[in-house]
């Protein structure tokens, strides 16, 4: 259920953002940067992986009859969405730092360097977002694994 109320969560905080966005004065400050990055992975991932995912731990437990791991499912919640937060607040500071430099007419390679440790942030954001990926797997991968039946005919 976590999964299903932070994709809705996140569904209206890309409709907001992508209001910001569409005004012509936030336009001009955000367009091009990794601000636009950031909303794209707030409304892709946090919005259809983030239903996807809740979807699977809802029909997994039907379909393979055993129920996934609780602890490995909260470890994959929290860093999947711990990590999106990390990485998309990075994007959106940097990229709102880049474009205030653009429009103060500062050199680009100067925004470029100013963006280093949002992309750090960033990586490590993804990082996490990664292990919650594997997670996941390892959880599925643990529901639906068959166990081998060692039968007891002789030949």
């Amino acid at each position: 259920m976590s999964f299903i109320v932070v994709a809705v969560i996140f569904y209206f905080l890309g409709s907001f953002q992508g209001s910001l966005q569409a005004l012509r004065s936030t336009n001009l400050l955000w367009h091009f940067t990794d601000y636009t990055i950031a909303h794209s992975h707030m409304t892709m991932y946090g919005i259809i992986t983030f239903f996807l995912w809740g979807m699977a731990y809802g029909l997994a437990p039907r379909l393979s009859g055993k129920e996934p791991n609780t602890f490995l499912t909260n470890m994959h919640f929290w860093l999947a969405l711990l990590g999106l937060i990390v990485y998309s607040t990075s994007l959106i500071i940097g990229g709102t730092e880049r474009g205030m430099s653009w429009l103060a007419d500062k050199p680009f390679l100067e925004s470029v360097s100013l963006m280093a440790p949002y992309w750090l942030w960033r990586s490590l954001g993804g990082a996490m977002m990664f292990a919650a990926h594997l997670i996941f797997g390892w959880n599925m991968y643990r529901m639906f694994k068959t166990k081998k039946i060692i039968s007891s005919y002789e030949s």
